[in-house]
Protein backbone atom coordinates (compact mmCIF):
# COMPACT_ATOMS: atom_id res chain seq x y z
CA UNK A 1 0.00 0.00 0.00
CA UNK A 2 1.66 3.28 -1.12
CA UNK A 3 1.74 5.64 2.10
CA UNK A 4 2.21 2.60 4.55
CA UNK A 5 4.73 3.68 7.55
CA UNK A 6 3.67 7.86 6.58
CA UNK A 7 1.93 10.53 8.23
CA UNK A 8 0.80 13.49 6.66
CA UNK A 9 0.04 16.53 8.92
CA UNK A 10 -1.48 19.44 7.49
CA UNK A 11 -1.78 22.88 9.02
CA UNK A 12 -4.36 25.44 6.48
CA UNK A 13 -4.37 29.15 7.35
CA UNK A 14 -7.76 31.38 7.25
CA UNK A 15 -8.46 33.81 5.06
CA UNK A 16 -10.52 37.13 5.27
CA UNK A 17 -13.15 37.76 2.57
CA UNK A 18 -13.13 41.58 1.43
CA UNK A 19 -15.37 41.65 -1.67
CA UNK A 20 -16.05 40.40 -4.89
CA UNK A 21 -14.90 42.96 -7.95
CA UNK A 22 -18.28 42.43 -10.46
CA UNK A 23 -21.12 40.32 -10.22
CA UNK A 24 -22.12 41.97 -13.66
CA UNK A 25 -20.30 39.80 -16.04
CA UNK A 26 -21.09 41.86 -19.16
CA UNK A 27 -17.68 41.97 -19.92
CA UNK A 28 -17.04 38.27 -20.22
CA UNK A 29 -16.01 37.73 -16.52
CA UNK A 30 -17.99 37.27 -13.57
CA UNK A 31 -17.18 37.66 -9.67
CA UNK A 32 -13.48 37.92 -8.92
CA UNK A 33 -12.47 38.68 -4.97
CA UNK A 34 -10.45 40.17 -2.83
CA UNK A 35 -9.08 38.90 0.12
CA UNK A 36 -5.84 38.03 2.48
CA UNK A 37 -4.42 35.30 4.66
CA UNK A 38 -4.64 34.42 8.14
CA UNK A 39 -3.03 32.72 10.97
CA UNK A 40 -5.48 31.61 12.66
CA UNK A 41 -7.93 29.96 13.39
CA UNK A 42 -6.35 26.80 11.32
CA UNK A 43 -7.36 23.51 10.57
CA UNK A 44 -4.97 20.86 11.28
CA UNK A 45 -5.37 17.25 10.83
CA UNK A 46 -2.74 14.35 10.59
CA UNK A 47 -3.55 11.42 8.03
CA UNK A 48 -2.15 7.75 7.26
CA UNK A 49 -3.04 5.35 4.49
CA UNK A 50 -5.50 2.96 5.37
CA UNK A 51 -8.30 0.09 3.46
CA UNK A 52 -11.14 2.44 4.33
CA UNK A 53 -12.06 5.78 4.91
CA UNK A 54 -12.31 6.29 8.59
CA UNK A 55 -12.84 10.07 10.36
CA UNK A 56 -12.14 10.73 14.23
CA UNK A 57 -13.20 14.20 15.20
CA UNK A 58 -15.43 16.80 14.18
CA UNK A 59 -16.97 17.33 10.84
CA UNK A 60 -16.63 13.28 10.15
CA UNK A 61 -19.10 13.04 7.23
CA UNK A 62 -17.71 16.28 5.64
CA UNK A 63 -14.12 14.85 5.65
CA UNK A 64 -15.82 11.57 4.58
CA UNK A 65 -17.39 12.79 1.60
CA UNK A 66 -14.37 15.04 0.46
CA UNK A 67 -11.72 12.24 0.72
CA UNK A 68 -13.84 9.28 -1.25
CA UNK A 69 -14.59 12.04 -3.52
CA UNK A 70 -10.51 12.67 -3.99
CA UNK A 71 -10.25 8.81 -3.77
CA UNK A 72 -12.52 8.22 -6.74
CA UNK A 73 -12.07 11.07 -8.75
CA UNK A 74 -8.23 9.96 -8.43
CA UNK A 75 -8.47 6.34 -9.32
CA UNK A 76 -7.00 5.49 -5.55
CA UNK A 77 -8.39 1.87 -4.60
CA UNK A 78 -7.07 2.67 -1.06
CA UNK A 79 -8.27 4.54 1.98
CA UNK A 80 -7.03 6.81 4.53
CA UNK A 81 -7.53 7.58 8.62
CA UNK A 82 -7.74 11.22 9.48
CA UNK A 83 -7.83 12.60 12.47
CA UNK A 84 -8.93 16.27 12.62
CA UNK A 85 -7.20 17.44 15.68
CA UNK A 86 -7.83 21.26 15.50
CA UNK A 87 -10.77 23.30 12.86
CA UNK A 88 -12.26 26.87 11.55
CA UNK A 89 -15.83 27.47 12.67
CA UNK A 90 -18.07 26.60 10.26
CA UNK A 91 -20.13 29.45 8.49
CA UNK A 92 -18.40 32.09 9.80
CA UNK A 93 -16.63 34.27 7.50
CA UNK A 94 -13.26 32.29 7.23
CA UNK A 95 -13.66 30.03 4.30
CA UNK A 96 -13.43 26.86 6.52
CA UNK A 97 -14.97 24.81 3.53
CA UNK A 98 -12.59 25.09 1.41
CA UNK A 99 -9.68 25.06 3.61
CA UNK A 100 -10.82 21.98 4.88
CA UNK A 101 -11.40 20.35 1.46
CA UNK A 102 -7.78 21.09 0.27
CA UNK A 103 -6.49 19.86 4.15
CA UNK A 104 -8.09 16.30 2.60
CA UNK A 105 -6.99 16.65 -0.66
CA UNK A 106 -3.42 17.26 0.05
CA UNK A 107 -2.92 14.74 2.61
CA UNK A 108 -4.38 11.83 0.21
CA UNK A 109 -1.99 13.23 -2.94
CA UNK A 110 0.94 13.24 -0.16
CA UNK A 111 0.01 9.52 0.63
CA UNK A 112 -0.63 8.22 -2.64
CA UNK A 113 2.56 10.27 -4.35
CA UNK A 114 -0.15 12.07 -6.90
CA UNK A 115 1.81 15.11 -6.97
CA UNK A 116 -1.75 16.72 -7.82
CA UNK A 117 -1.89 20.71 -7.47
CA UNK A 118 -3.64 22.59 -5.19
CA UNK A 119 -5.86 23.72 -7.82
CA UNK A 120 -6.25 20.30 -9.12
CA UNK A 121 -7.80 19.39 -5.89
CA UNK A 122 -9.94 22.18 -5.65
CA UNK A 123 -11.80 21.58 -8.88
CA UNK A 124 -11.75 17.71 -8.32
CA UNK A 125 -13.79 19.00 -4.67
CA UNK A 126 -16.12 21.33 -6.70
CA UNK A 127 -14.53 24.52 -4.98
CA UNK A 128 -13.78 28.12 -6.39
CA UNK A 129 -16.51 27.81 -8.53
CA UNK A 130 -17.49 31.94 -7.21
CA UNK A 131 -14.02 32.68 -5.62
CA UNK A 132 -10.39 32.01 -5.82
CA UNK A 133 -9.32 33.53 -2.86
CA UNK A 134 -9.50 30.69 -0.14
CA UNK A 135 -7.90 28.23 -3.19
CA UNK A 136 -5.00 30.91 -3.08
CA UNK A 137 -4.94 31.92 0.51
CA UNK A 138 -4.20 27.50 1.27
CA UNK A 139 -1.67 27.63 -1.78
CA UNK A 140 0.84 30.48 -0.93
CA UNK A 141 -1.04 33.15 1.79
CA UNK A 142 -0.60 36.88 1.46
CA UNK A 143 -3.11 39.33 -0.46
CA UNK A 144 -4.83 37.91 -3.36
CA UNK A 145 -6.85 39.15 -6.11
CA UNK A 146 -8.73 37.06 -8.22
CA UNK A 147 -10.16 37.74 -11.89
CA UNK A 148 -13.82 35.96 -11.66
CA UNK A 149 -14.85 33.17 -14.39
CA UNK A 150 -15.65 33.42 -17.69
CA UNK A 151 -19.32 33.66 -17.52
CA UNK A 152 -20.45 30.21 -17.67
CA UNK A 153 -17.55 28.49 -17.08
CA UNK A 154 -16.79 27.49 -13.76
CA UNK A 155 -14.71 24.24 -14.63
CA UNK A 156 -11.40 26.44 -14.21
CA UNK A 157 -9.96 28.25 -10.91
CA UNK A 158 -10.24 31.98 -11.42
CA UNK A 159 -6.94 32.81 -12.67
CA UNK A 160 -4.69 35.15 -9.67
CA UNK A 161 -4.64 38.72 -11.12
CA UNK A 162 -2.30 40.10 -8.21
CA UNK A 163 -0.84 38.38 -5.47
CA UNK A 164 1.66 40.19 -2.85
CA UNK A 165 2.88 39.39 0.81
CA UNK A 166 1.13 41.64 3.67
CA UNK A 167 3.25 43.68 6.09
CA UNK A 168 4.16 41.38 8.84
CA UNK A 169 3.34 43.63 11.12
CA UNK A 170 -0.17 44.33 10.43
CA UNK A 171 -2.83 43.09 12.82
CA UNK A 172 -6.71 42.17 12.28
CA UNK A 173 -8.39 42.91 15.56
CA UNK A 174 -11.51 39.82 14.37
CA UNK A 175 -15.06 39.84 16.37
CA UNK A 176 -17.05 36.65 16.42
CA UNK A 177 -20.57 37.14 18.09
CA UNK A 178 -22.40 34.17 18.87
CA UNK A 179 -25.50 34.78 16.15
CA UNK A 180 -27.53 32.47 14.09
CA UNK A 181 -25.57 32.59 10.44
CA UNK A 182 -27.52 33.23 7.60
CA UNK A 183 -25.05 32.40 4.16
CA UNK A 184 -23.38 29.72 3.01
CA UNK A 185 -23.60 26.84 0.64
CA UNK A 186 -26.79 26.75 -1.10
CA UNK A 187 -27.97 29.32 0.61
CA UNK A 188 -25.27 31.80 -0.59
CA UNK A 189 -26.02 30.52 -3.82
CA UNK A 190 -29.68 31.23 -3.85
CA UNK A 191 -28.95 35.27 -2.26
CA UNK A 192 -26.88 35.22 -5.71
CA UNK A 193 -29.42 34.41 -7.67
CA UNK A 194 -31.89 36.33 -6.12
CA UNK A 195 -30.10 39.46 -6.34
CA UNK A 196 -30.11 41.86 -9.42
CA UNK A 197 -26.92 42.96 -10.81
CA UNK A 198 -25.69 45.90 -9.32
CA UNK A 199 -25.31 49.18 -11.77
CA UNK A 200 -21.91 49.75 -13.54
CA UNK A 201 -20.82 52.89 -11.74
CA UNK A 202 -20.67 50.57 -8.66
CA UNK A 203 -18.81 47.50 -10.18
CA UNK A 204 -16.84 50.73 -11.86
CA UNK A 205 -16.36 52.21 -8.31
CA UNK A 206 -15.11 48.95 -6.49
CA UNK A 207 -12.57 48.12 -9.46
CA UNK A 208 -11.04 51.70 -9.25
CA UNK A 209 -10.74 51.59 -5.36
CA UNK A 210 -9.08 47.97 -5.52
CA UNK A 211 -7.01 48.88 -8.56
CA UNK A 212 -6.26 52.09 -7.37
CA UNK A 213 -6.41 52.28 -3.70
CA UNK A 214 -5.96 49.19 -2.47
CA UNK A 215 -3.16 47.26 -4.48
CA UNK A 216 -0.93 50.43 -4.35
CA UNK A 217 -1.27 50.77 -0.77
CA UNK A 218 -0.22 46.94 -0.41
CA UNK A 219 3.13 47.67 -2.17
CA UNK A 220 3.53 51.03 -0.58
CA UNK A 221 2.85 49.46 3.03
CA UNK A 222 0.44 52.27 3.55
CA UNK A 223 -1.68 51.41 5.63
CA UNK A 224 -4.23 53.85 5.93
CA UNK A 225 -4.74 54.20 2.39
CA UNK A 226 -5.41 50.69 2.73
CA UNK A 227 -7.38 51.16 5.50
CA UNK A 228 -9.72 53.51 4.14
CA UNK A 229 -9.99 50.81 0.97
CA UNK A 230 -11.27 47.88 2.87
CA UNK A 231 -14.03 50.00 4.40
CA UNK A 232 -14.93 51.89 1.65
CA UNK A 233 -15.01 48.70 -0.52
CA UNK A 234 -17.15 47.05 2.23
CA UNK A 235 -19.84 49.68 2.68
CA UNK A 236 -20.37 50.09 -0.62
CA UNK A 237 -21.05 46.31 -1.11
CA UNK A 238 -23.14 46.15 2.14
CA UNK A 239 -25.49 48.70 1.08
CA UNK A 240 -25.86 46.48 -2.25
CA UNK A 241 -26.65 43.75 -0.09
CA UNK A 242 -28.97 45.47 2.28
CA UNK A 243 -31.52 43.72 -0.02
CA UNK A 244 -30.56 40.04 1.33
CA UNK A 245 -28.91 40.52 4.26
CA UNK A 246 -31.37 43.45 5.89
CA UNK A 247 -29.11 45.69 6.46
CA UNK A 248 -25.75 46.98 5.28
CA UNK A 249 -24.52 43.45 7.71
CA UNK A 250 -25.87 40.60 8.52
CA UNK A 251 -26.72 41.14 11.65
CA UNK A 252 -27.07 44.69 14.08
CA UNK A 253 -24.17 43.22 16.21
CA UNK A 254 -21.85 42.97 13.76
CA UNK A 255 -22.91 46.70 12.65
CA UNK A 256 -21.99 48.02 16.61
CA UNK A 257 -19.23 46.37 16.25
CA UNK A 258 -17.55 47.55 13.19
CA UNK A 259 -18.48 51.26 14.99
CA UNK A 260 -16.78 50.20 17.69
CA UNK A 261 -13.57 49.41 16.19
CA UNK A 262 -13.61 52.45 14.40
CA UNK A 263 -14.46 54.29 17.45
CA UNK A 264 -11.08 52.48 19.08
CA UNK A 265 -8.69 53.63 16.33
CA UNK A 266 -8.98 50.55 13.94
CA UNK A 267 -7.57 51.58 10.34
CA UNK A 268 -10.19 50.10 8.22
CA UNK A 269 -13.28 48.08 9.03
CA UNK A 270 -15.25 45.32 7.83
CA UNK A 271 -17.26 41.91 7.28
CA UNK A 272 -15.95 38.60 6.45
CA UNK A 273 -17.69 37.38 3.44
CA UNK A 274 -21.40 36.39 5.14
CA UNK A 275 -19.95 37.00 8.43
CA UNK A 276 -20.64 37.07 11.43
CA UNK A 277 -16.83 37.51 11.60
CA UNK A 278 -15.73 40.94 11.41
CA UNK A 279 -12.64 42.86 11.87
CA UNK A 280 -10.38 45.99 12.27
CA UNK A 281 -7.02 46.79 11.23
CA UNK A 282 -4.09 47.86 13.29
CA UNK A 283 -0.75 48.85 12.79
CA UNK A 284 0.81 46.73 15.20
CA UNK A 285 0.65 44.05 17.93
CA UNK A 286 0.38 47.01 20.84
CA UNK A 287 -2.80 48.60 19.32
CA UNK A 288 -4.20 45.48 18.24
CA UNK A 289 -3.94 44.24 22.10
CA UNK A 290 -5.69 47.48 23.29
CA UNK A 291 -8.55 47.10 20.97
CA UNK A 292 -8.93 43.18 21.17
CA UNK A 293 -9.55 43.71 24.98
CA UNK A 294 -12.11 46.36 24.45
CA UNK A 295 -13.73 44.34 21.53
CA UNK A 296 -13.62 41.06 23.95
CA UNK A 297 -15.77 43.51 26.73
CA UNK A 298 -18.44 44.51 24.11
CA UNK A 299 -19.06 41.09 22.54
CA UNK A 300 -19.86 40.15 26.27
CA UNK A 301 -21.65 42.55 27.78
CA UNK A 302 -26.16 43.15 27.62
CA UNK A 303 -26.09 39.00 28.09
CA UNK A 304 -24.42 38.53 24.60
CA UNK A 305 -21.27 36.33 23.65
CA UNK A 306 -18.72 36.54 21.64
CA UNK A 307 -15.17 36.03 21.27
CA UNK A 308 -12.42 38.67 19.66
CA UNK A 309 -9.01 37.35 18.95
CA UNK A 310 -5.84 39.00 16.78
CA UNK A 311 -4.93 37.59 13.97
CA UNK A 312 -1.47 37.80 11.86
CA UNK A 313 -0.55 37.71 8.35
CA UNK A 314 -0.19 34.19 6.50
CA UNK A 315 2.06 35.27 3.69
CA UNK A 316 3.17 31.33 2.93
CA UNK A 317 -0.10 29.29 2.97
CA UNK A 318 -0.69 26.18 4.42
CA UNK A 319 2.07 23.87 6.16
CA UNK A 320 2.54 20.16 4.97
CA UNK A 321 4.89 17.57 6.57
CA UNK A 322 5.71 13.88 6.71
CA UNK A 323 6.68 11.79 9.32
CA UNK A 324 7.67 7.95 10.23
CA UNK A 325 4.95 5.54 11.69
Amino acid sequence: MEGKGIEVTVKTPSRLHFCMIDLRGDLGRIHGSVGVTIDNPNIILKAKAASSVEVKGSRADRIKSFAETILARSGISGGVSIELLSDIMEHSGFGSGTQLALAVGTAISELYGLHSTVEEIALKLDRSRRSGIGTFAFKHGGFNVDAGHKVGDTRRIPPLFFRADFPDNWRFVIGVPSIPTKKSGSSEKNAFNKLNPPPATLTAEISRIILMQMIPAIIEEDIVSFGKAITSVDFKFGQFWAEIQGGCFTHPIIERGIAFLADSGSLGQGQSSWGPAFYGLSENEGQAQKICIGLEKFLNQDKRKGRAFIAQPNNHGASVSKTSI
